[in-house]
C-alpha cells in the first residue's frame, strides 16, 4: 500500500501542467541568477558562480520561497479525495489507513523534492552555457563537483522541505481546506521573520541559528567568516549549530508525521447544510414567475459596471486568500520595522520618508502575487464557478467585465499599501514621531508605487485573456517577468523598455520631490498610453462563450472594438508615441544616455589610447580664488576659477589632458601660453597644448569657467549635486580635472579579464618612491577664497571665514576667505535650513539642520567639543577658529570633512534615535570621527600609494575611539570593536580584489576602517595611550602640512616602533605587514571555592589558542604563537556590562601555541570569564572567548 501510493502520486503530479510550470520557474530563477548580474542569489564578487558557497545560499533561500510550493503539492494530495467527494467511497474500504496517508504524503514529498532539484540543474546549466556564450567569466566557473550540489539539497532542502511537508499535511488533516495550509503557510513565513528579526543583532546568533527553521541562520553560523578561497572550495559541514538545527527541526517533522501516521479516525467531511425543499421549491417557483426585461444603454452600461465591479470588489476583500495577504502584509512589516534602519545595533527615527520606503521594500514581492494571482483568479472566476456560460449570456459590453475585475485588483494592491500606511503610521506614533506626511504616503505609493503595478495588471490582464489556461497565464506572466529583470543585461536599460517603471525619483525632507517628479509624469503618461492599448485588446479579445477560442475571438476583434474601442486604441497609441518620443527627446537627445556595455566599450577605448600619458605630470594648485553663482530654482551654477599652479616635476609640461566634468554645458580653459584643444565628445576630454612649456618651477595662472544645468531630464543619472535646495557639490565634480582619469578605466576584475585588459594597477607600490611627492588625493595644500551668491532665502557655505554678505534683488553674496593652509579639495553649499550656534574655547561651532531633524544637533556640538579637547590634548592644536556640520539631502550617504566644514547626510546622524542609552551613540561617533580628519587629513595626508588611507580613515577611527572611552568608559567599547571585528571578518569574503595586509590596503574599507579601529586598540592596549598617543603627535607634528614630501605606511611605522622592545615590533609588523588571524577559546573552567575565611578562590582556566598568516584569498598557514592576551573574570555577563565595577579580574598572560592551563586566586568567586574579552586581537569566533561559571 505504502509503495503504491507513492508511485500514484507520482504519476499523478507528473501529468499536472502545474508541475511543469513551477519547475520551469525554479530552473529559469537560478539559470538567470547564474548567468545574470540581476538576478543575483548567490555568490557575487571572486567567488564562483557554481561554487560550494553560491550554490549552497542559492538553495537555502530558494527552500524559504518553496513554502507555497510545499503547500500546492503536499497540501492538495492529503485533501484531494475530499475535493473529488471520494472520502467517504475510500476510508469505506478495509485499506491500511497509516500506509495510505503515509504513501501520499512521501509522493507528494518526492514530487516537491523533484521539483526543487530544478533549481540546481539551473545553477548547472546556467553556469556551463554562461561560460560558453561569453555571459560569464569563465575564470568564475569553477568545477562542477556533485557534492556541491548533493550537500546543500540534502542538509538544507530535503530537512526544511520534509519539516514544512508534515506540518502542513498536518494541517491539512485536520482542517481539510487549502485555505487553512494558506494560512499556516503564512504564520510559519510571519515567525520566520520575527524570530529572525528579534535575533539579527551579533549578540544572538547562536539563538538565532537553532530557531531558524529553514537554517540559513546556522549556515551563517559556519561561513559567515569564510574567505574567497573558503567559498569556492569548502562544503557545508553537518556540524554545530547546523547540526543541532536539523535535528530539532527534523523532530519536530517526525512529530507532525507520526501524529498524521498514528491518527486513525476514519474522519468524514461534514456534510453541508441544505436548504429545506419547500424553501427550493418556492425559490424555483418565484424563479418561473418572475419577468426579465432589458433596454441596452449607455447608462445601464455604467450602472451594469457600477454593480459588477462593487460585486467583483466585495468578492474579493471577503475572500480567504485577501485575509491572507493582510496577514502577510503584516508579517513583512513588523519584522521590518523591528529590525531595519540599524547601524551598530542603533535604531533611526521612523520618519515618513523611511516608512514609505520601507513598505516599497516589503511589499513589492507581495504585490507580485497579488497581480499573479488575481489577475488569474479574476478573469477566470466565472469559467471555474461553472458560471462562466451564464454569466457571458448577459447583455452587457465586454469592458464592464474586464473594468470591474481590473479595479478589483488594483482595488487589492491599494488597500495592501493603506493597510501597510496604518501600520507604520502608527509605529510612527508610538515612537514618538509627530510630523506625519500623509501626502508622501499618497503620492509615493500611489501615485509612483500602485500605479506601475497598476500599468502590469494591463500586460497580465491580457495574458490570461489569451491564454488557454489560468495555470499557463500564471506561467506566462511569470517567465515575463523574469525576463523583464535580465533584460538590461542584453542593453535594454532604459526605463521605456520595462513596464510600469520611472527614472528615478528619490526624497528628502531638505528638497521634497524636488525636480525628479517632472520626469515621472511623462514616464506615467508613456505606460498609461501603452496600457491604454492593451485594455483596449483585453476587453476586445474577451471570451464569450464555451466555442468563442482565440482564434475566433481574433476574427471579431474588429467588430468588438467597434468605433470606440478603435477610438481608444488610436488614443492609447497617439499618447504611448507622443509622450515617448517626449521622454526619448530628453534622455538621449539633449542629454545622454550610455549603456553599461556602451560605458565599458569607452572604458576600455580609454584605457587602451591614453593609459601611456598616466604618468605624465600636470600642474600643482597653490592658490584658488573662486567665484559662483547659484541658481537653486533652475538648478543651474555658473562658476569660475583662478588658479595659481605650479610645475613640480622635474620635466616640462608640454601638453595635458583636461577632462570635461558631467553635466556642463559650458566650460573653457585658459592659460598663458597654452591652448585648449577641440574635446573629444567620446571620452568628454581635451588636450591643453602649451606653446610655451612650463618649466620644472615654473608657476603660471589657470582660468577655469563652467556652466552646469541638467536641461530637461536624464532616464538616470541625475545631477544629485545640484538641487532645489541642498545643493552640495565639491570643486572635483564642478571643475575641469588635469591628467588621465584612473576612475574611467574598468574596475571590475572580471570585466577587464574578459576584455583581455591588464589587471588593474591598484594603488602605486610604496616603493615606487616618486610617487611620495604627490599626496593621496587633493593634489596639495593651497591658499583659499571665495564668492558665492545664491538666492536671499538659502544661505551658501565654502570652507574659510565670512568676510562680508549683502543682498540684492533677491540675491545674496557671500565672501569668503581661508586664513590657514587647506587641501585643494573645497566643497560649495547653498540650502535653507535652521542654525544652532555656540562658541567653545574661541571656536565657533555651528549645526545646519533641517527643522524636523533636530534630534541629535546637541550630541553633534557635545561630541564636537569633546573631540577639540582630546585631539588638542593629545596631538596637536586645531588649526581653524571655526567648525560648521551641515546637512544635506539623503541622495548621498556619507559625512564629508571639508576644511573646517562637514556636509553631513540627512541618512547618517540626523535620524538616529539615541534614547536607548546602552546602544552606540552614532552622531557622537561619527561626528567625532569626521573632526579627527581635520588632523588626520587636513595636516597631514599620505602619499598617493598603497597604505595611505590607514592614514586618514584609520587614525581618525582610533581618535573617535578614544573620545568614545573618554566619554562612556572602556567597558563601553566591547560592543563596537565586535561589530567592526565582525565587519572586516565578513568582508574578507566579498573583496572584489583579494585582502592586502593592513599597511599595504587600496580603497578597502573593511580593512583601513574596521580593522584598523580593533589593531589601534590592540596597539593601544600592547604599548599604552601615553606612548601611542605621543608617537601619533611626533608623526603628525613632523609631517604638518608638508608638501615637498608626503608620509607612507613605512614612515608611520617608524614612529610605532620607536622604542618599542622585539616583543612589541613583531605584534606591530603581523598586525600591518601580514594578514594575522587569532583562534581563541575559553575550553574549560573549574573553580574551587576557598574553605575558611580569608582564602582565596581558584579558577583554572583552559584556553585553546592559535595563530595564522593567510594570503590575499583567505589561505591560511599557523605559525608559533607566544603572547601576552589578557584573560579577565567578571561578576556580570561582559556582553552586557555596564561599568568597570563588575571587571573582577584583568591581567595579561602568556599564551602558546596549543593547550594552556591558568590557574588564578581570586578573592570574589566570578560568573564569567574570558579570553581577550575587550576584543583586542582579530579573533574569527569571539562568542568561545567567553564562559559564563
Amino acid at each position: 500500500m505504502l509503495f503504491k501510493m507513492m508511485r500514484f502520486e507520482l504519476r499523478y503530479f507528473v501529468r499536472q501542467p502545474s508541475f511543469y510550470v513551477t519547475a520551469l520557474i525554479l530552473f529559469l530563477l537560478t539559470f538567470f541568477a547564474s548567468v545574470s548580474d540581476s538576478v543575483q542569489i548567490g555568490g557575487g564578487s571572486n567567488v564562483n558562480v557554481n561554487s560550494p558557497f553560491a550554490i549552497l545560499q542559492t538553495v537555502a533561500i530558494m527552500t524559504i520561497f518553496s513554502i507555497f510550493l510545499v503547500v500546492n503539492f503536499v497540501g492538495s494530495a492529503v485533501i484531494r479525495d475530499d475535493q473529488s467527494k471520494f472520502s467517504e467511497l475510500i476510508l469505506s474500504k478495509p485499506l491500511h489507513l497509516a500506509q495510505y496517508r503515509l504513501g501520499r504524503f512521501l509522493g507528494a514529498y518526492l514530487v516537491t523534492m523533484l521539483v526543487f532539484s530544478m533549481c540546481l540543474v539551473g545553477i548547472w546549466v546556467g553556469s556551463g552555457i554562461g561560460g560558453l556564450v561569453g555571459w560569464l567569466d569563465t575564470e568564475l566557473i569553477g568545477p562542477n563537483k556533485l557534492s556541491y550540489y548533493l550537500t546543500p539539497l540534502f542538509f538544507i532542502a530535503a530537512p526544511s522541505l520534509f519539516f514544512m511537508a508534515s506540518l502542513f499535511a498536518l494541517v491539512a488533516q485536520k482542517f481539510r481546506t487549502m485555505i487553512a495550509m494558506y494560512l499556516v503557510a503564512v504564520g510559519l513565513f510571519v515567525t520566520y521573520l520575527v524570530a529572525n528579526s528579534i535575533f539579527s543583532d551579533i549578540e544572538y546568533r547562536t539563538i538565532a541559528a537553532y530557531v531558524d527553521m529553514f537554517g540559513l541562520s546556522a549556515i551563517s553560523a559556519q561561513s559567515e567568516y569564510w574567505t574567497i578561497a573558503d567559498r569556492n572550495t569548502s562544503v557545508i559541514s553537518l556540524v554545530d549549530e547546523l547540526l543541532y538545527n536539523r535535528l530539532i527541526w527534523m523532530s519536530v517533522a517526525l512529530l507532525s508525521l507520526g501524529t498524521l501516521a498514528l491518527n486513525t479516525s476514519h474522519y468524514l467531511p461534514q456534510k453541508q447544510k441544505t436548504k429545506s425543499k419547500a424553501k427550493e421549491d418556492g425559490s424555483q417557483a418565484s424563479a418561473l414567475l418572475n419577468r426579465f426585461d432589458f433596454k441596452a444603454s449607455v447608462g445601464s452600461s455604467w450602472v451594469h459596471f457600477c454593480t459588477r465591479t462593487t460585486f467583483e470588489v466585495k468578492q474579493v476583500l471577503k475572500s480567504y486568500p485577501f485575509l491572507v495577504l493582510l496577514i502577510l502584509a503584516v508579517a513583512t512589516l513588523i519584522p521590518a520595522l523591528v529590525g531595519s534602519f540599524n547601524w551598530y545595533g542603533t535604531e533611526v527615527w521612523p520618519v515618513t520618508f523611511r516608512m514609505v520606503e520601507l513598505i516599497h521594500g516589503s511589499f513589492w514581492q507581495l504585490l507580485v502575487i497579488v497581480l499573479v494571482y488575481y489577475s488569474a483568479e479574476l478573469v477566470w472566476h466565472d469559467r471555474d464557478s461553472r458560471m462562466g456560460d451564464i454569466v457571458d449570456s448577459y447583455p452587457v459590453a465586454n469592458w464592464v467585465f474586464w473594468g470591474s475585475k481590473y479595479i478589483a485588483l488594483v482595488a487589492v494592491m491599494t488597500l495592501l499599501c493603506v493597510f501597510g500606511s496604518l501600520i507604520t503610521i502608527s509605529y510612527q506614533l508610538l515612537s514618538g514621531v509627530t510630523q506625519i506626511d500623509l501626502a508622501q504616503y499618497v503620492v509615493r505609493l500611489g501615485y509612483l508605487y500602485v500605479l506601475g503595478f497598476a500599468f502590469q495588471t494591463t500586460l497580465a490582464f491580457l495574458i490570461q485573456v489569451m491564454s488557454p489556461s489560468k495555470y499557463m497565464g500564471m506561467g506566462i506572466y511569470v517567465v515575463y517577468f523574469i525576463i523583464s529583470i535580465v533584460l538590461s543585461n542584453f542593453g535594454f536599460e532604459h526605463n521605456m523598455y520595462h513596464l510600469g517603471e520611472t527614472s528615478p525619483v528619490p526624497y528628502s525632507d531638505i528638497n521634497g520631490y524636488g525636480h525628479f517628479l517632472s520626469a515621472a509624469h511623462w514616464y506615467n503618461l508613456y505606460w498609461f498610453g501603452f496600457s491604454m492599448m492593451l485594455a483596449t485588446l483585453s476587453y476586445a479579445l474577451w471570451p464569450r462563450g464555451a466555442g468563442q477560442t482565440l482564434k475566433v475571438r481574433i476574427a471579431l476583434m474588429g467588430y468588438q472594438l467597434g468605433n470606440a474601442g478603435k477610438a481608444l486604441l488610436a488614443c492609447g497609441a497617439l499618447i504611448f508615441v507622443g509622450s515617448g518620443s517626449y521622454i526619448y527627446y530628453n534622455t538621449q537627445v539633449i542629454n545622454e544616455f550610455i549603456t553599461q556595455d556602451e560605458a565599458e566599450d569607452i572604458a576600455e577605448q580609454y584605457e587602451q589610447q591614453f593609459a601611456q600619458y598616466r604618468d605624465d605630470p600636470v600642474p600643482v594648485t597653490l592658490d584658488v580664488q573662486l567665484n559662483a553663482e547659484i541658481f537653486p530654482k533652475t538648478r543651474r551654477i555658473e562658476a569660475q576659477v583662478k588658479l595659481l599652479v605650479e610645475n613640480r616635476s622635474d620635466k616640462e609640461i608640454t601638453r595635458f589632458l583636461v577632462n570635461k566634468p558631467d553635466h556642463t554645458l559650458a566650460w573653457q580653459v585658459e592659460m598663458a601660453g597654452a591652448t585648449l584643444g577641440e574635446e573629444d565628445k567620446t571620452f568628454k576630454h581635451a588636450w591643453l597644448e602649451l606653446s610655451q612649456p612650463m618649466t620644472p618651477g615654473e608657476q603660471r595662472e589657470i582660468t577655469m569657467s563652467v556652466v552646469r544645468q541638467t536641461l530637461g531630464f536624464v532616464d538616470r543619472g541625475n545631477d544629485e549635486t545640484l538641487v532645489n535646495n541642498g545643493t552640495f557639490i565639491d570643486n572635483t565634480t564642478l571643475f575641469p580635472t588635469f591628467g588621465y582619469d584612473i576612475y574611467n578605466q574598468i574596475q571590475d576584475k572580471s570585466e577587464r579579464r574578459q576584455r583581455g585588459l591588464e589587471p588593474l594597477k591598484r594603488g602605486n607600490k610604496i616603493e615606487e618612491t616618486h610617487y611620495h611627492h604627490e599626496p593621496l588625493f587633493a593634489e596639495n595644500f593651497v591658499t583659499f577664497a571665495a564668492t558665492v551668491t545664491t538666492d536671499e532665502s538659502q544661505v551658501a557655505m565654502v570652507p574659510g571665514y565670512l568676510q562680508s554678505k549683502h543682498s540684492k534683488d533677491g540675491r545674496t553674496t557671500y565672501v569668503y576667505e581661508m586664513d590657514a593652509p587647506m587641501l585643494h579639495f573645497y566643497n560649495i553649499l547653498s540650502m535653507d535650513l535652521e542654525v544652532k550656534q555656540e562658541e567653545y574655547k574661541g571656536i565657533a561651532l555651528e549645526v545646519y539642520y533641517h527643522k524636523d531633524h533636530a534630534w541629535n544637533v546637541d550630541t553633534m556640538l557635545q561630541s564636537t567639543k569633546d573631540s577639540i579637547d582630546y585631539f588638542t590634548r593629545e596631538f596637536g592644536p586645531y588649526q581653524h577658529k571655526q567648525m560648521r556640520i551641515i546637512e544635506f539631502p539623503r541622495y548621498r550617504d556619507f559625512a564629508q570633512s571639508f576644511a573646517n566644514t562637514v556636509p553631513y547626510s540627512e541618512n547618517i546622524g540626523f535620524l538616529t534615535d539615541t534614547r536607548n542609552t546602552d546602544n552606540i551613540n552614532v552622531p557622537y561617533y561619527v561626528t567625532s570621527h569626521e573632526l579627527a580628519h581635520q588632523w588626520w587629513a587636513h595636516q597631514v595626508i599620505g602619499a598617493n600609494v598603497e597604505g595611505s588611507n590607514i592614514l586618514s580613515e584609520m587614525l581618525s577611527q582610533y581618535s573617535a575611539i578614544m573620545v568614545m572611552k573618554e566619554k562612556y568608559g572602556e567597558h563601553n567599547l566591547r560592543k563596537f570593536l565586535k561589530y567592526e571585528l565582525d565587519t572586516y571578518l565578513s568582508g574578507r569574503g566579498s573583496d572584489p580584489y583579494e585582502e592586502r595586509a593592513l599597511s599595504r590596503t587600496v580603497g578597502q574599507q573593511y580593512i583601513h576602517y574596521n580593522k584598523g579601529s580593533v589593531v589601534m586598540l590592540a596597539l593601544h592596549d600592547l604599548l599604552g595611550e601615553t606612548r601611542l598617543n605621543s608617537a601619533l603627535r611626533s608623526f603628525l607634528s613632523d609631517y604638518r602640512f608638508r608638501t615637498d614630501i608626503y608620509p607612507t605606511t613605512l614612515d608611520f611605522l617608524t614612529y610605532l616602533k620607536a622604542g618599542a622592545s622585539e616583543q612589541e615590533q613583531v605584534f606591530i609588523e603581523d598586525q600591518f605587514n601580514a594578514i594575522t588571524l587569532y583562534e581563541l577559546k575559553l575550553a574549560g573552567v573549574e573553580v574551587q571555592e576557598a574553605t575558611q575565611a580569608g582564602e582565596l578562590h581558584t579558577v583554572t582556566l583552559t584556553v585553546e589558542a592559535a595563530k595564522k598568516h593567510a594570503d590575499g584569498e583567505g589561505n591560511e598557514e599557523e605559525i608559533p604563537l607566544n603572547q601576552e592576551i589578557d584573560i579577565a573574570l567578571f561578576s556580570a555577563d561582559p556582553n552586557n556590562i555596564q561599568s568597570d565595577e563588575t571587571l573582577l579580574y584583568l591581567q595579561k598572560h602568556a599564551i602558546t601555541s596549543g593547550e594552556n592551563k591558568i590557574e588564578l586566586k581570586v578573592t570574589e568567586l566570578p560568573k564569567f570569564a574570558g579570553v581577550d574579552p575587550f576584543v583586542k586581537l582579530i579573533d574569527k569566533k569571539t562568542a568561545d572567548n567567553i564562559k559564563s561559571l
